[in-house]
């Protein structure tokens, strides 16, 4: 470049510089929920959902095997309920062999920017930067009782947006 006009210089030298903006937010307003991959802050926790429209994910805990997990409408208020199974069996299930399998289930809500909380969008909705499982941390910690020493519960239960699996 170095006989190269003045324009091209400029134009070259804005080209290289990062992109403002680029942010959980950003990234959130360009990935679909459906597509998400969350995680606590040392990555210890992490929640993937694998692109399906009836929006499943994988659970993942350091040093555990991966856990299934499905999202659906709440039954007994609004909003989007989840749940997070182990080693289900495949086919018709009794309730008490699904009790077995359940690891947790509860509410899934978005985080916003003042840290209130947000319904959980569609598949093809923006991701939400943050998302909180409501009880998981006692529900895992009474499954795996050494992850108290592990993992922060405060992590467990709020997730923050680290991927888009696009």
């Amino acid at each position: 470049m170095r006989n190269a006009s003045p324009c091209l210089l400029a134009l070259a030298a804005v080209l290289m510089l990062p992109v403002p903006g680029q942010t959980e937010d950003t990234v959130a307003r360009r990935c679909p929920q459906v597509l998400a991959g969350y995680a606590a802050n040392d990555d210890a926790v992490r929640l993937e959902f694998n692109g399906s429209d009836n929006m499943s994910f994988r659970f993942l805990v350091a040093g555990e095997e991966p856990y299934d997990g499905f999202v659906f409408e709440a039954e007994n208020e609004p909003g989007i309920a989840g749940v997070i199974l182990d080693n289900c069996p495949d086919g018709d299930v009794t309730g008490v062999e699904l009790d077995a399998c359940t690891v947790w289930r509860g509410h899934m809500y978005g985080i916003d920017d003042n840290g209130g909380t947000v319904e959980l969008g569609a598949a093809d909705a923006p991701a939400v930067g943050q998302l909180h499982l409501k009880g998981l941390a006692e529900a895992l910690t009474k499954r795996l009782p050494d992850l108290a020493e592990r993992i922060p519960q405060d992590q467990i239960e709020r997730l923050n947006l680290v991927a888009c699996q696009e």
